[in-house]
């Protein structure tokens, strides 16, 4: 089987959706019978290392979401596609290759309000025909799947769920050095709370920054905070919020973390703390699970459904709730031990392998109900 991939998110800075391209990718390629390419407007500058199931064809267009409508369509039928993997979510309006959504969330269709212009541009007007025109949609987590199916009751009978898996690298590391060195390079040598996200208004971060000037108000030795993430739509506020802090020497904005920065970062924190309003599955709470650090995250439906029994749960917003959840990380060492022991434990129940077996199977159900 032959499957085309949309692979616009491997341009420029990997986010969450860039994570989820490579790692579906690779894991695909890894199967036996498939082979996958990878297909992009213009080269990709860290194309993944895959076998030779893997391959890359890059064109040189400006322009993402015109090469999405008018040259993906003929690039993917040429190259004998059996199904297209809309990865971004949004598929050609038209085209003779099978279309299968991923639908990672539906914020800019809920909350519009939280997303730049120009990524509503490339979305709404290009997402109803997406919903017609898709033979299949993958969900990341139970939770965007119900919600697809709420506000979009015709897709229902063409809904299945594959949630993320974890880069096999994000594990626990008791190297004391190693988080020395990278509590020198972010935190001016101190102990750490850590977020590691883009920083936009769906991410909330500005409730976390409210609770930890609450504990540092109590006890000003208490851990730093390290922001990790590229600078997102609407982050002036944040920034803003964070310059006039009393507590502003406590507050570390490092900007984007590439993979390998990401996992120093987790290993080296005392705790991660992940204050999202709205999220479809939530990658950061389980790569900072399986890298054992104790975990606190807004009590919301996606972040439940990763997390389980292994983070503490906090209402969105609640700016002394998460205070108090956070000291609890911080203090109660039983807290800590059970946290440090569930989250590898959760964590593995996400892996790329066990995504890419269920992409496939419903990529062969859009490929067959095409034929």
């Amino acid at each position: 089987m032959r499957i085309a991939v949309d692979a616009r998110a491997l341009l420029g800075q990997s986010t969450g959706i860039g994570t989820y391209t490579r790692g579906i990718s690779l894991a695909l390629a890894a199967r036996a019978g498939l082979q996958v390419g990878l297909f992009t407007p213009r080269p990709i500058g860290d194309p993944p290392s895959g076998n030779g199931a893997l391959t890359f064809h890059s064109d040189h267009h400006r322009f993402g979401t015109v090469w999405l409508q008018t040259t993906l369509p003929a690039r993917a039928e040429a190259w004998r596609a059996d199904a297209l993997l809309g990865a971004l979510t949004i598929g050609p309006a038209r085209g003779a290759t099978p279309l299968v959504s991923v639908v990672h969330d539906l914020t800019a269709i809920r909350h519009p309000e939280w997303h730049a212009a120009r990524t509503l541009v490339g979305f709404l007007p290009l997402w109803e025909s997406t919903v017609e025109r898709a033979a299949r949609f993958l969900c990341v987590s139970e939770a965007t799947a119900r919600e697809l199916a709420l506000l979009y009751p015709e897709t229902r009978t063409r809904v299945a769920v594959a949630q993320n898996g974890v880069d096999a690298h994000f594990s626990a590391s008791p190297d004391g050095a190693a988080a020395e060195r990278t509590r020198r390079r972010f935190a001016d040598g101190k102990r750490y709370i850590l977020y590691l996200g883009t920083l936009e208004p769906r991410k909330d971060v500005e409730t976390l920054v409210g609770a930890c000037e609450r504990l540092w108000a109590r006890r000003r030795s208490r851990p730093d905070l390290v922001l990790a993430g590229g600078a997102g739509w609407k982050s002036l506020p944040l920034h803003r919020r964070i310059a006039r802090s009393a507590f502003r020497d406590k507050i570390h904005v490092a900007g984007y973390a590439t993979r390998a920065v990401a996992l120093d970062l987790y290993r080296s924190a005392d705790v991660f703390v992940y204050p999202s309003l709205a999220e479809g599955f939530g990658l950061p709470v389980a790569e900072a699970m399986a890298c054992g650090i104790p975990v606190v995250a807004s009590d919301i439906e996606a972040l439940r459904e990763v997390g389980g029994d292994a983070a503490i749960f906090v209402l969105p917003g609640d700016v002394p709730g998460f205070a108090r959840a956070i000291e609890r990380a911080l203090d109660d060492e039983a807290t800590r031990e059970r946290l440090r022991e569930a989250g590898p434990r959760r964590a593995a129940r996400f892996t790329w392998d066990d995504a890419a077996k269920k992409t496939a199977a419903v990529l062969a159900e859009a490929a067959v109900t095409a034929a």
